[in-house]
């Protein structure tokens, strides 16, 4: 921007409405942000420390577009992500939003949600679970969980993982949910093996029910060890869209889905959750087909 194209107390004389705070470090690491104009200042508030990256990623988006000068900093104070900043300036009531304790007009409030919008429009994180395998390598110190399983079943459930996922886990009846590269022992376990075997438990399932037997405790872990995993994957101050790959034969899959484990499951912004195995015509029929699809799908990514 040229010298004589800017006023006195900073604002741009060509686009008046473009956010151009002044700012200034307080001690502590709090940023002080106010409005100027040649009467004085028009309005000020401050940007907690923790709230400065979302702040700095605000003023990045709508650097050009007409909003008033606080209005990102004010946003920044009642919210954790740039998916909650949008959320706020959805909430209008009688033409306004409230917006860090100040009335935002509709029409700035429309424009920030549709420059989020806009930059957000991108392909979501792809996160893909898979099924532990029954057939294990005889180890004597723990090993990758990875490395352990064997088998061409298992082969194509870890190359397809690798491949078509940005991230992945297994889903063990032993230990909920892994890293690939998690070190285990060798283990023998089903979800079989812990029906009906009472547990004393105060917690709850995620369908609201009592955590009764080792196989509800056992889905209460698959279901907070996929929390912890979204939020993770997904989250920070510009959280992605998540589209989580559930790889799960019905003897595993069916007692998480009858305890409202995958219902329950939310991540920072959006998620869509499949079950491949289950939806996919061609994945369906036994682990014959499911191995023809997952190797097919990896030779798609692969070109």
């Amino acid at each position: 921007m040229s010298a004589d194209a800017q006023l006195a107390d900073g604002t741009d004389r060509e686009n008046p409405h473009l956010p151009r705070p002044r700012e200034h470090d307080l001690p502590g690491g709090d940023l002080a942000v106010s409005s100027h104009w040649v009467h004085g200042v028009r309005d000020a508030t401050v940007v907690a420390a923790e709230d400065r990256p979302l702040y700095r990623l605000l003023m990045d988006l709508l650097t050009d577009v007409q909003i008033p000068d606080c209005m990102p900093a004010r946003l920044v104070s009642d919210c954790e992500d740039l998916v909650d900043v949008k959320r706020a300036v959805e909430n209008i009531n009688r033409g306004r939003a409230d917006i860090g304790g100040v009335g935002g007009g509709m029409g700035y409030c429309y424009t920030v949600r549709d420059t989020i919008e806009e930059y957000r429009d991108r392909e979501p994180q792809t996160l893909v679970a898979v099924g532990c395998s029954g057939s294990k390598y005889e180890v004597d110190d723990p090993v990758p969980a990875a490395d352990l399983y064997r088998g061409a079943y298992w082969s194509c459930k870890r190359e397809y993982g690798q491949t078509i996922g940005d991230d992945r886990r297994i889903i063990s009846a032993q230990h909920a949910l892994l890293r690939f590269d998690e070190e285990i022992a060798s283990y023998e376990r089903t979800p079989g093996d812990l029906e009906g075997i009472p547990v004393h438990s105060s917690k709850r399932l995620p369908n609201g029910e009592d955590v009764n037997t080792f196989l509800d405790q056992w889905a209460l872990s698959v279901y907070e060890g996929l929390t912890r995993w979204l939020r993770a994957a997904a989250g920070g101050v510009d959280p992605r869209d998540v589209s989580l790959e559930i790889l799960l034969g019905r003897n595993y899959r069916d007692p998480l889905k009858e305890r409202g484990v995958f219902d329950r499951l939310r991540g920072p912004a959006d998620l869509e959750i499949s079950f491949p195995f289950q939806e996919v015509p061609e994945a369906q029929g036994g682990n014959g087909n499911q191995m023809g699809w997952m190797t097919d799908e990896v030779k798609k990514r692969s070109g």
